[in-house]
């Protein structure tokens, strides 16, 4: 078996080191997600070195009654975390100073015997059991991260749950075996989940607060598609490898027609709608590899990588008849939409995007003479 100490030296250290971390970002940053996992950290580091005197010293108001306390209080503080991240933690300081004030009173009578480490287990069975469904008000793109952190809460919720019922089996003399090494082994496991989960927490904060930079600068913040900058970009890349692979590529432009009726009849929140209705119908016509953009007021561009101009036309239209056929409705209002659209096939040559797209346009400016709601094909 693992050496406890030395589990609990190294869980210290890194709660510790995670810890003040997690509390230098508050500061530089004023998120009190950060302060709230923080304070977790450190309040489990507390608790642990708390627990652990009971080796010296032979205080059970400090060693039992404060070390119990204070392990209640790190999920709490997690917690707290979680819902400061959605911003709706302020409602939830009553319920979770309501949770430690009655464990207080619960624990302060029986904090010298062993119905102290039953009613305290349950509690963090019950803490942690919430955390996890907490984790659902969470909005966060790298699903995965927030899939480990809710696995670590409810292993941790069914770690407690077991002990819970150990305990109460052993107080009620169901079982007569020593617990000794089993409850050993939880409290190691206890140990180990909650550092990694403290672990995760940051990272997960991390990688979403990139991920939220990088939107800013790259993805139009009404649709969510890439903004004009980053589509050129990528579709340089595109037209590179287009030319070096001897592929054909098509570039596609789209107009939302009479758009402006739209935001002068219902109104401009009506018409952030539509861009959205519309971004969506047009992404769900394509493939995982094309790349589309919102690159003005109601237009949009699409690359369609490694596609002859049939199959571009062909996509073309099932991305006009997909807006056409069916109707947007917002506010009880039923709205009919139609798109123009300009499609060019790039063979090899320029590695221009802009040049592409200026040809796909002079196709979208002929199929709004000719009508609008139709596509138009230029030869490049």
């Amino acid at each position: 078996m693992m050496h406890l100490p030395t589990i609990i030296s190294i869980s210290i250290l890194l709660n510790v080191i995670i810890g003040a971390f997690l509390l230098s970002l508050y500061f530089l940053r004023q998120q009190p997600s950060y302060l709230y996992w923080g304070s977790s950290c450190l309040l489990f580091v507390f608790a642990q070195i708390t627990a652990s005197l009971r080796v010296f010293i032979d205080l059970p108001l400090i060693t039992h009654y404060l070390a119990d306390l204070l392990i209640i209080s790190a999920p709490l503080a997690a917690i707290l975390g979680i819902y400061a991240y959605s911003q709706s933690d302020k409602k939830y300081h009553k319920a979770c100073a309501f949770v430690l004030i009655l464990s207080m009173l619960i624990l302060l009578p029986v904090h010298d015997s062993p119905l102290n480490q039953i009613i305290t287990t349950a509690i963090i069975a019950i803490c942690f059991s919430y955390a996890a469904f907490a984790l659902r008000k969470l909005q966060v793109k790298r699903i995965i991260h927030l899939a480990l952190l809710k696995l670590c809460f409810v292993i941790h919720a069914l770690i407690m749950l077991v002990q819970f019922l150990l305990l109460v089996s052993d107080y009620k003399g169901v079982i007569n075996t020593d617990l000794t090494h089993i409850l050993t082994v939880i409290l190691i496991s206890h140990i180990i989940i909650t550092t990694l989960t403290a672990m995760i927490w940051p990272l997960m904060m991390f990688l979403e607060s990139e991920q939220i930079l990088s939107d800013l600068a790259n993805r139009d913040p009404l649709t969510g598609l890439l903004n004009r900058r980053s589509f050129i970009t990528i579709s340089n890349n595109y037209l590179e490898q287009a030319n070096s692979n001897l592929t054909e590529l098509c570039a596609l432009m789209i107009d939302i027609d009479f758009f402006k009726k739209v935001n002068d009849q219902y109104g401009h929140e009506t018409g952030d709608e539509a861009l959205k209705w519309v971004a969506k119908k047009i992404k769900s016509q394509l493939r995982e590899h094309d790349l589309v953009a919102r690159i003005g007021g109601e237009e949009f561009a699409v690359i369609l990588p490694s596609t002859s101009q049939t199959q571009g036309e062909s996509l073309s239209e099932r991305i006009r008849l997909a807006i056409h056929n069916d109707s947007f409705q917002c506010q009880q209002h039923s709205i009919k939409l139609s798109i123009s659209v300009g499609i060019i096939t790039h063979k090899s040559g320029t590695n221009n995007v802009n040049e592409l797209l200026a040809e796909a346009d002079k196709g979208l400016y002929k199929a709004k003479l000719n009508g609008r709601n139709q596509v138009v094909t230029m030869a490049f």
